[in-house]
């Protein structure tokens, strides 16, 4: 039974004050009421960002960074770092990840795993002494430094802001909006994630004590001294709705909702509050829901979506409440307790909504999922990259000087040994040559013993792939990954995934090209993911791809323009769009798009030798052009299959271009054009069937017609294509056999 039928069986009467409805404190309160029936922040799939994958802790007793897989809660990759502080802070964006220790940043990447020059800091009189709270959202990172009042953004948006005065705990909202709250001033101040400066557009009543916290993907207020949950936006406070219930003011608010509930930490009582809001139509919420906890100093609390995280940081006691309403507890101690200085435990909601509650020293972590379960794992590492629980090392006595007898209780003594008498000599053996000396038998050899069978390994889903990069090129980005770990099961293929399409590899690849992108124009990112036959792992996904300049489009009505002479073929095209760069060269190359050009020509026309007479070949052409910042822009390629005949004929093509304008159903101007199929020197007075293909797949039924008494037809209005950046062709099929034309790319007009 999930949380929310949990939460509508709970006595009403438990903990609460009597309260008026939404609809008769406030009328059309229509801003917050609508943020409490969004997907709560605490759901992953939430929103439009693209959720970070697991987490990364700091091993301060080892001095290494470890990334934990959130889904097998195994460690799949390390970084060595000794600069960091006990109890540092791991946040990530989507290519980097920042170490935040107290008055140091240290940041590493997380593709290649290589630590970078410290992070510039305030200076010595201005660093802050407190350690950073962590947050993570949008592909930025924070750092906020409570007792100073600074706060820094990281990432692809670097910003620093100085408040100074305690702040309260804070909160960052799905689109990278951070919210603070200056405590002594009341001020609430945000900070957007395109913005370089706070701006503070509401102050709480004087006196009154509160929280931040963010239901659905909104920021909010709640005031606990009145009782009542305020909208906040830009431009200050919005609407707001009191609370069904009292709660203390010495209360602490967890920064995420559960289930569209807020979830109150009341510290007096140990026990925890989820309180329900009025909903869309103004009807008075649900009763509260209150779960007793046993007693404990509790000092802070995380939802993970649908459960909850409450920790006692000195005594190191973790409790938890799943989403079936059970309450659960777990100690978090470092593994060494010999360390005369106790570091305690810190508690962190990760950017997939799973809460990381670490041991002062990140040797030891307990992972609360979505639901509220929790599961301890231990953070550490032989030499081989090994994960292992510590072993207790063994017991070694002090040396002993030469003269002292060993330890051992008189009870186990044994007895002084007898002096052996001594032996006698044999006598002399005299030689008899003609006599064989006497030899021992052979002695009977016991059969080897069977080797023992090997462990069974119990197999997981694999880990997360490393060094996931891309590099944009003409032909679409290629992505670069090294092997992920395989956790007992080999990795059988690796799975690629982008906004409105796929593409899966085998096990052993570790870069593929994906043409599908070769013409998106907006940034975007490909996410990675293997695969055994446990199932998925973790996706990670690339650094921002995007194109910077426009290459040449694709050579226009490629022909073979002479094939008479043995063993060479002449190409010629029409002059493509240049797109941003200047005209440099066109390049002819046999058999693929990549391989090494074959000629060169600054004309329209080429001629390549060497071939042999009857054989097909497929040319591909493209034109090379320089950008404005003097790079070379390889173009779009169109291809075209023929074979040198050695002997003069007349010439059979196909010849497929983009034809006039036109408006079709869904296909409408300027990206939907007629394809324009011209043919030569086919069967007179013969039907043929014209069939054409988009990324190798029919998209029209395409149409039956007779060709001129000379073997010729042009067909320009039949099919309507607007697929921009496909590769179009078309095949003819008669009596005499099948022709494709050239392929090109279909652009918009």
């Amino acid at each position: 039974m999930k949380l929310t039928k949990f939460l509508r069986r709970a006595d009403s009467s438990e903990g609460r004050k009597g309260r008026a409805g939404l609809a008769a404190v406030v009328a059309g309160c229509v801003a917050l009421t609508s943020v409490v029936v969004l997907t709560g922040a605490g759901d992953p799939n939430s929103g439009f960002k693209f959720t970070q994958s697991g987490h990364w802790i700091y091993n301060s007793a080892i001095g290494r960074v470890f990334h934990l897989d959130s889904t097998t809660h195994q460690i799949d990759a390390q970084v060595p770092l000794t600069t960091g502080t006990p109890g540092a802070q791991v946040v990530q964006t989507d290519t980097d990840a920042y170490v935040l220790s107290k008055s140091r940043i240290d940041k590493f990447g997380k593709s290649d795993l290589s630590v970078a020059e410290p992070l510039e800091t305030p200076k010595d009189d201005e660093a802050p002494k407190d350690q950073a709270i962590g947050l993570e959202a949008a592909g930025s990172v924070f750092a906020v430094y409570q007792q100073e009042g600074q706060v820094m953004r990281l990432g692809n948006h670097p910003a620093k802001a100085f408040l100074g005065g305690r702040l309260g705990d804070p909160v960052v909202t799905s689109d990278g909006t951070l919210w603070v709250h200056k405590v002594d001033e009341g001020e609430l101040c945000l900070l957007p994630l395109t913005a370089d400066r706070l701006s503070c557009p509401a102050t709480v009543q004087k006196g009154h004590k509160g929280a931040l916290t963010v239901i659905g993907s909104k920021a909010v207020f709640v005031d606990l001294t009145s009782d009542r949950v305020t909208d906040l936006t830009p431009d200050g406070f919005g609407q707001h709705v009191d609370l069904s219930n009292d709660v203390p003011e010495s209360a602490v608010v967890a920064a995420n909702d559960v289930d569209g509930r807020i979830a109150v930490l009341d510290r007096d009582q140990s026990a925890v509050h989820l309180i329900g809001l009025p909903d869309k139509s103004g009807q008075k919420a649900a009763a509260p829901i209150i779960r007793k906890l046993r007693k404990g100093n509790y000092d802070k609390v995380a939802s993970s979506g649908h459960g909850l995280a409450v920790l006692d940081r000195k005594e190191s006691d973790l409790a938890t409440v799943d989403s079936d309403g059970n309450v659960g507890y777990t100690k978090v101690e470092s593994n060494n307790q010999k360390d005369p200085i106790k570091h305690e435990p810190n508690l962190f909601r990760g950017d997939d909504s799973k809460v990381y509650v670490e041991s002062g020293k990140g040797d030891q972590v307990v992972v609360v999922d979505q639901d509220g379960r929790a599961e301890p794992v231990v953070i550490g590492t032989d030499d081989d990259g090994i994960i292992h629980k510590p072993k207790k090392p063994p017991t070694s006595q002090p040396p002993k000087k030469p003269d002292e007898k060993p330890d051992v209780p008189a009870h186990t003594q044994d007895p002084p040994a007898k002096k052996d008498p001594p032996a006698k000599e044999d006598p002399p053996k005299r030689e008899r040559p003609d006599v064989p000396e006497k030899t021992d038998p052979p002695r009977k050899t016991e059969p080897p013993k069977k080797p023992k069978a090997p462990a069974t390994i119990n197999a997981g889903v694999p880990g997360a792939a490393s060094g996931v990069s891309a590099k944009y090129g003409t032909d679409g980005p290629t992505v670069n990954w090294r092997a992920a770990v395989a956790n007992g099961a080999p990795i059988t293929a690796y799975e690629l995934s982008w906004s409105g399409g796929s593409k899966t590899v085998s096990g052993s690849t570790r870069s593929t090209l994906i043409t599908e992108l070769a013409d998106k124009t907006t940034a975007y990112y490909v996410t990675i993911r293997a695969r055994n036959r446990v199932g998925l792992g973790p996706a990670v996904r690339t650094g921002q791809i995007k194109k910077t300049y426009a290459e040449a489009e694709s050579p226009r009505e490629i022909v073979v323009s002479k094939d008479g002479t043995s063993g060479q073929l002449t190409l010629a095209w029409d002059r493509p769009t240049m797109g941003d760069g200047t005209f440099v060269r066109y390049t002819v190359s046999i058999g693929s798009p990549t391989a090494k050009p074959r000629v060169n020509s600054t004309t329209t026309e080429a001629t390549v030798t060497g071939l042999k007479d009857g054989t097909k070949y497929t040319f591909y052409v493209r034109a090379i052009t320089r950008a404005p910042n003097g790079d070379l822009l390889s173009g779009k390629w169109t291809s075209l299959t023929g074979s040198p005949l050695g002997k003069d004929e007349r010439t059979k093509r196909v010849v497929a271009s983009r034809g006039a304008g036109t408006e079709y159903g869904n296909c409408q101007p300027p990206d939907c054009a007629f394809i324009q199929v011209r043919i030569e020197n086919l069967l007179p007075n013969t039907d043929y069937e014209i069939v054409p293909y988009v990324d190798g797949k029919k998209f029209n039924p395409g149409a039956t017609l007779e060709t001129s008494s000379e073997g010729h037809m042009l067909v320009d209005d039949r099919f309507p294509c607007g697929m921009v950046g496909k590769r179009v062709y078309v095949l003819v099929k008669g009596p005499d056999g099948t022709y494709k034309s050239n392929t090109f790319t279909w652009k918009s007009g």
